[in-house]
C-alpha cells in the first residue's frame, strides 16, 4: 500500500470519501483472493496424481478439506483485506501528496 499512498491521497484531495477509498482497497484485495482460491481449486485436481503418494490413508480429494477450504480461506482472505483498507482509509490527503 506504501506505494499507492500519494495516489490514495489524490482521490482523497478530488473527494473521495474514507469509506469510498477502504471499499476500493478491499474490493481489490477479494478479487485477488478469488482469483487465487480458482487458480488453486482448478491446478488442485491435476494435482491430485502427484500428491497421491505423499498422502497416508486420506484421499487426495476429500470433500471436507475442500469444503473447509472453500470456507476458511477466503475469511481469512477477506480479514486480511480489512486491514489494508483501514489504513488506506485513515491517510490524510496533504500528508501523501507532500510525501515524496
Amino acid at each position: 500500500m506504501g506505494y499507492r499512498r500519494r495516489e490514495i491521497g489524490v482521490r482523497m484531495a478530488l473527494g473521495a470519501t474514507r469509506q469510498s477509498v477502504a471499499q476500493m482497497v478491499f474490493r481489490q484485495g477479494s478479487i485477488v483472493i478469488g482469483i487465487g482460491l480458482g487458480v488453486g481449486l482448478l491446478l488442485a485436481f491435476p494435482a491430485e496424481r502427484l500428491i497421491r503418494s505423499f498422502l497416508y490413508e486420506v484421499h487426495p480429494l476429500d470433500a471436507w478439506t475442500y469444503a473447509s477450504v472453500l470456507l476458511m480461506l477466503p475469511l481469512i482472505g477477506l480479514v486480511a483485506a480489512l486491514l489494508p483498507a483501514r489504513k488506506a482509509a485513515s491517510i490524510q490527503p496533504v500528508e501523501a501528496l507532500r510525501e515524496d
